[in-house]
């Protein structure tokens, strides 16, 4: 059997299924922040996949390729990843930025589509969250109309510190679960809706679009861990949810450890790659700003993917070839 390879997506077909899918699913976080936010956010969204549009369609002109490249659905995917874990107050173009230096920096060095080492969308956010730190974590109070001005005057919108925020300086979540559930706190554009995530997870993998290999050891570590190792002060529940829905946790399992380009590709690789995810998130939320740590963590991984790939495969492939030549042993005996 042929050596493992880092992952490379080389069907247009089947990146097309994919992009549609996620696409679709992102569709009612789009309508959920526009009910709390009015147009802002929305208007976020767009611009932020129009620049990353517009970005690959760039990089395919320098290296004489199709521009209709850029209307595949993968860079449409990063700018709105990159915009959904916006706060709904960012500047535009804070986004646009990302949008840019995940498509220029991240994705075309490399070869584009399908052969990108990092996870563009983390890398940007990674970024973003580093050099503007103020604009990325100001949120404004949940279900206030934003304005559509390019900029909003500090002062001018009532702001409220996020989830993250309570428990980093040892407080307890103020909202019921149910709540929290449902997304009724300040955040960023797309990650706070826990139900609706998590029915973008069911439909996904129902769809065959992420793993079940990847996400469900993800998941199931996160919980294993917020419920085994709980903040000081909170009690299970609350400490439970108050971690998992901090930040890009959630988020993270819906859409970003699940790329197929920076993921392993064999079975085992996988569940090691998404408990490992796991523990990198879990341990950065501790040593560092809560909502941080999760893209940094995503691309530590994203780094080792291919060792660990590499290596499942060969350990996986030597127990079965011990096994066999034990039964077959057995047989002549």
């Amino acid at each position: 059997m042929s050596k493992m390879t880092a992952p490379h997506i080389r069907s247009e077909a089947t990146t097309g299924k994919m992009m549609f899918d996620v696409l679709l699913a992102v569709l009612p976080l789009g309508v959920f922040t526009y009910v709390n936010y009015g147009m802002r956010p929305v208007c976020i969204l767009l611009l932020t996949m129009a620049t990353a549009m517009v970005c690959e369609a760039l990089c395919l002109l320098i290296r004489h390729r199709p521009v209709r490249g850029a209307l595949d659905g993968t860079a449409a995917v990063t700018g709105l990843l990159i915009g959904l874990m916006m706060s709904p107050m960012v500047d535009y173009w804070v986004p646009m930025v990302g949008a840019a230096f995940a498509i220029f920096v991240v994705k075309a060095p490399f070869g584009g589509t399908g052969r990108n080492v990092f996870n563009p969308a983390a890398a940007a956010v990674a970024l973003l969250t580093f050099l503007f730190t103020d604009k990325i974590f100001t949120y404004p109070a949940i279900s206030t109309p934003l304005p559509l001005d390019p900029i909003i005057p500090e002062g001018s919108i009532i702001t409220t510190p996020s989830l993250a925020a309570q428990l980093q300086v040892g407080g307890t979540p103020t909202q019921e679960p149910l709540h929290l559930l449902l997304g009724d706190f300040a955040g960023p554009i797309g990650t706070t809706a826990a139900l609706v995530l998590l029915a973008f997870i069911a439909y996904l993998l129902v769809r065959r679009t992420i793993s079940v290999w990847v996400v469900l050891p993800y998941l199931a570590t996160c919980l294993v861990i917020t419920w085994l190792f709980p903040l000081s002060g909170m009690n299970s529940t609350d400490n439970t949810l108050g971690q998992l829905l901090t930040g890009y946790v959630l988020f993270a399992g819906a859409f970003l450890i699940n790329d197929p380009v920076t993921a392993p590709r064999f079975w085992l690789g996988r569940l090691f790659y998404g408990v490992f995810t796991a523990i990198m998130v879990m341990l950065m939320q501790r040593i560092g700003r809560f909502e941080t740590g999760t893209c940094y963590a995503i691309l530590i991984m994203n780094a080792v993917s291919p060792i660990i790939d590499r290596w499942s495969w060969h350990g996986w492939y030597r127990i079965k070839r011990r096994l066999r030549i034990r039964k077959e042993v057995k047989a002549y005996e």
